[in-house]
């Protein structure tokens, strides 16, 4: 029996070994692992540069968008020097130019209201048709067309009308003297109205008889004239048109 001793216990022996072995390597193992993790919490994320190959196509537009970001408000603050001071002339002129456009337009307009036909309704019976306001003197003894006393007219412009007359409120100098007025057709190279003829010295307004216009768009003038080359004054002339 104690021959076959040494036989059982190297068996044992080697069997005890090697789980004791296996046993401190698994402890050894174990006790390691705490230290790998805490080397690797330690050192952080770590972060993979944009320009590298690996970067996707969003982290690439994200860099350009926030490069984008930073350039644009830099361009906007640049001012350019020599375009905007060598410009600046240049848009005066225009200023200048649309300024007195502008005027010449206003004086046009005001001119054209002075003398434009009031437009006819139907709920009117008498509209007043203003031809000028200028006062004189004029001295002729022959009949004289007066360009301050113009206008333009056009009968279809007042459908419906039934006659016209020529009012002219008008006085003499000299009670010596007779002063005539009436309404000429420029266009045509026609009297429209009648005569009108005065000798006071105080104004007065006077009526001519009644009229139609020739159809169409015309041209129309006072003609004036005095006995005795007298003066004439005029403060105010118009048509009267009746419906």
């Amino acid at each position: 029996m104690i021959r076959f001793l040494p036989f059982i216990l190297v068996p044992v022996l080697i069997i005890a070994g090697l789980g004791f072995w296996r046993f401190t390597v698994s402890k050894q193992n174990t006790d390691s692992l705490p230290e790998a993790s805490s080397t690797v919490q330690d050192a952080g994320p770590v972060e993979v540069p944009k320009i590298l190959p690996q970067a996707t196509v969003e982290d690439r537009v994200k860099s350009l968008e926030d490069t984008m970001a930073k350039i644009v408000p830099q361009v906007n603050s640049l001012k350019p020097s020599g375009t905007l001071t060598s410009s600046t002339g240049a848009l005066d002129s225009r200023i200048t130019s649309l300024e007195s456009a502008v005027t010449d337009l206003k004086t046009r307009i005001a001119a054209l209201e002075k003398t434009a036909p009031a437009p006819a309704t139907s709920s009117q019976s008498i509209i007043y048709i203003p031809i000028g306001s200028t006062s004189g003197p004029w001295t002729n003894s022959n009949w004289e067309l007066l360009n301050e006393y113009e206008i333009s007219l056009n009968p279809d412009n007042y459908p419906g009308y039934s006659n016209m007359n020529l009012e002219v409120n008008y006085r003499m100098v000299d009670p010596t003297g007779t002063g005539s007025i009436r309404l000429y057709n420029v266009t045509d190279a026609s009297v429209v109205s009648s005569q009108l003829d005065t000798s006071a010295t105080s104004f007065k307004l006077y009526t001519t008889n009644t009229f139609k216009l020739a159809s169409g768009q015309k041209t129309y003038k006072l003609q004036i004239k005095s006995t005795n080359d007298r003066q004439i004054y005029i403060q105010s002339a118009r048509i009267k048109v009746s419906f």
